[in-house]
């Protein structure tokens, strides 16, 4: 996390979710827009987020943009998934959640002919010692390929009063808002800020957060001749 944290201050200033620079994915699935001075072909790669959450978008759209091939633009998009899982995921249900939520975008309309479909879920768990963490699934699938690339973000721990929120029944992002409620606006523990950016004062927020493993995640996309699967629009290598 201390590695990534240096990136905030130009996330921070991300404009508005918006497509670039077309006006649906949907007009520009697998297509191939003009040529650059060199002769390489531009490219829109299309993305379709499990969810409508204004931080899991933006994490998706930062995460894919690091890895993005040059002269490619991203188009990004958020549907509705059903996670199948409790409001408040813990352990094992929250992979389960994420894998469920990608399947449920890749089943839409738009996710069936996007390239890429991601899912994020956030969940917690105890810690060998009983104290309760905080973790995200992150998960991530190519249209022509059935590999499912999952990865586990960084584990973070929870104050006291936190955990005993969460012992209430509380969701995460509501017990953050109560337990900052002197310190951060009503809303902040489920949008861009979220746990993590409470408790670090906003160095590290829940669109970073997200957008770390998001990377790692679409390393194996980034490498496919080396993984065995099938050439994307991330691919570096041309498979043989």
């Amino acid at each position: 996390v201390a590695q990534v944290a240096s990136r905030r201050p130009s996330l921070v200033t991300c404009g508005p979710l918006v497509s670039l620079p077309h006006p649906s994915p949907l007009l520009l699935l697998s297509a191939m827009t003009g040529g650059t001075d060199d002769g390489a072909a531009q490219r829109a790669v299309t993305v379709v987020v499990a969810s409508k959450s204004k931080p899991k978008v933006q994490a998706a759209k930062v995460g894919f943009q690091r890895l993005l091939p040059e002269g490619a633009t991203l188009n990004i998009e958020g549907v509705e998934a059903d996670s199948g899982v409790s409001a408040q995921p813990v352990g094992e249900e929250t992979g389960r959640g994420a894998r469920q939520r990608l399947v449920a975008a890749r089943a839409t309309e738009i996710g069936s002919k996007a390239d890429f479909c991601i899912a994020f879920e956030g969940g917690v768990e105890d810690d060998p010692n009983g104290r309760k963490v905080c973790f995200a699934v992150i998960c991530i699938q190519s249209r022509d390929d059935s590999y499912v690339s999952e990865v586990r973000s960084a584990t973070h721990s929870l104050p006291p009063g936190i955990e005993k929120l969460l012992g209430e029944g509380q969701e995460l992002g509501l017990a953050t808002d109560r337990f900052f409620a002197e310190q951060i606006a009503a809303g902040y523990g489920k949008s861009t800020g979220g746990t993590i950016g409470a408790l670090t004062g906003g160095v590290v927020d829940r669109v970073e957060y997200y957008a770390h493993p998001t990377v790692l995640a679409l390393v194996p996309f980034v490498n496919s001749e080396i993984y065995g699967i099938r050439t994307n629009p991330l691919s570096r290598t041309t498979s043989s």
